[in-house]
């Protein structure tokens, strides 16, 4: 569950770091080359979960993490200004410590 947790929230960051409104880095990256991070990082996070949940079930839960870990990158860096490696820190931690104190029952 962890393990899905981070594959997904590297995919979400890639993708986010490669708008051209973001603040953590100098240049934002190369569209298709965060996408195809972002992509492959939804397939496996979302085959990770099949080990636990269906198909289905998998795949909604990927697509609501995914947009709450977005809401939770654009949130956080409006808040508080941090340079790459502290805010990433901090809000992968986050969502680690979401997914462990709450089980499968809460993410």
């Amino acid at each position: 569950m962890s393990l899905a947790i981070v594959v997904l929230w590297c995919g979400c960051l890639t993708a986010f770091l490669s708008s051209k409104h973001q603040d953590l880095l100098d240049k934002p990256m190369m569209k298709v080359f965060s996408i195809s991070i972002f992509v492959s990082s939804l397939m496996a996070s979302t085959w990770l979960f099949m080990e636990a949940y269906n198909s289905i079930s998998a795949a909604l839960l990927v697509l609501a993490l995914t947009m709450l870990i977005w809401l939770s990158l654009v949130l956080q860096l409006g808040h508080v200004k941090a340079k790459l490696a502290p805010f990433s820190c901090f809000n992968l931690v986050f969502w680690l410590a979401l997914v462990q104190l709450g089980g499968q029952h809460v993410a």
